[in-house]
This record gives C-alpha cells, structure tokens and sequence, in this order.
C-alpha cells in the first residue's frame, strides 16, 4: 500500500495515501472546540515593520490556534496562559492594542508559559525583558516599560486543577522513581488538561481571573531558575 510520508511542526506522521485526501494537516494539531470558545478570541498587537523599521501602520491579529502552531501543542499551560494574558495586556494600553515593543513579563519557568509569554507580549529572555519566577505558579506579572503601569494576574479558584495536578505529579514521581509510565497513565493526565482547557477556554473571566494593578513595581531580570524542558520527557511513551 503505498504511503505519504508528512512532517507536522516537528512531529512526523505516516499516512496511507489514501487519507491524505480527508485530513487536514493544518488542523491536526488543534482542537476544533477552541475556535469559537469565548476565551479563544484573538487579542490585537502590533510591532515595528522590519529589523530597522517604524511601528506598523495596522494592527495584526493573534490568536490561540497560532501560538498552538508555534509552540507545538494545544494544552491547559498554553491556554491558561493566553487567557490571563489576553485579558490582562491590553489594560496597559488605552486602546486595547498590545504593544510588543514595550513589554516586560515575569512568568514561572514552563514551556507553554514561556513561549506564550514571549510571542504574545513580545518580552524575551535575550533582552531582559522577561524574567523566570516559579514562585509565580501560573500568575504573570505584566508591565509596560514606558509608564512602569504593571498588573498580576491569577486564577481566581484553582481547584478545578486538582486532579490534573494529581495526576500530573503521580506521573513526575514514576519518573523519578524510574518506573514505567504507560499508555494509561498518557491518556488520563491528557483528558483531564483536556476537561481543564475547556473550562478556562469557556468560563467568563470575571469569575476565572483575579487582575490585580501593581503599584511602584519593580521589575528585576531573573533567568536562575532556567530547567530543562518537562514537555518532552514523555514522548516515546508509546499509544
């Protein structure tokens, strides 16, 4: 049977050819009941049009299925991440355009956190302008260099969390205690990142967030508690 080899970010699939009619690698990767979830709307940012250029003339739009795209996966982290932060940035800026020229971020030490961060505000690690703290859990702190104008934001209630956080470190404990991890244990953790990105993705932020303005914050460029990665310990775990 002849076969349609095809790589997806960095994922590679092997396809029977005859499939490659019906699915649309473009959308593999994302789940098709973000798109239209209340919290899911894209946030309005804008840039500076070249290496040397001045700030854009238009505002561009970004949304969650896009920062899915860049930082490989769909999950709870990604999606708490977006959901403080696009609620959370624009407040900065009296128009509501979030302006990733003028951002800094102080997130915890976490791939989707960071990469979130990073592409949504603009802040990088290279130019000081966004800073590790894992005290932070997943609040962010935000503040727009300019005016010095910073907030905190943070779940309101944690506890729809707790199973997922169970079952997350019963996971991390088998792995340090050099047990195997099995499918089962893969296929659980996702489905409750699953039932907890829908409720976060769909719940109205005045009940999910606590905003909090900063007064006379000082922000200071921490990179101490850099790690290794935790998103790809598992990925030969077999289906």
């Amino acid at each position: 049977m002849k076969l349609l080899f095809v790589t997806l970010l960095t994922t590679p699939f092997l396809l029977l050819a005859h499939e490659s009619t019906t699915l649309n690698i473009d959308d593999a990767f994302y789940e098709k009941s973000v798109k239209n979830a209340p919290n899911a709307k894209p946030i309005l940012v804008k840039d500076t049009d070249s290496a040397m250029g001045r700030y854009n003339l238009h505002a561009k739009k970004l949304d969650i299925k896009t920062l899915a795209r860049a930082h490989g996966h769909l999950c709870d982290g990604l999606v708490l991440a977006y959901v403080e932060l696009a609620n959370t940035l624009p407040k900065l800026f009296s128009d509501g355009i979030v302006d990733r020229t003028d951002l800094r971020v102080v997130t915890k030490n976490s791939p989707c956190l960071v990469d979130t961060s990073a592409l949504m505000s603009g802040a990088r690690i290279n130019h000081r302008t966004l800073s590790l703290n894992n005290s932070l859990g997943g609040n962010f702190i935000v503040q727009k260099i300019s005016t010095g104008k910073a907030y905190q934001v943070s779940l309101a209630d944690k506890s729809f969390l707790k199973k997922l956080k169970a079952k997350e470190k019963e996971i991390k404990d088998k792995r340090k205690q050099h047990k195997r991890v099995t499918p089962k244990d893969i296929d659980e953790v996702e489905a409750l990142a699953f039932s907890a990105m829908q409720y976060m993705i769909n719940t109205e932020p005045k009940k999910l967030l606590k905003i909090t303005p900063l007064k006379n914050y000082n922000y200071k460029f921490n990179i101490e508690q850099i790690g290794s990665r935790s998103d790809i310990v598992n990925k030969n775990v077999g289906r």
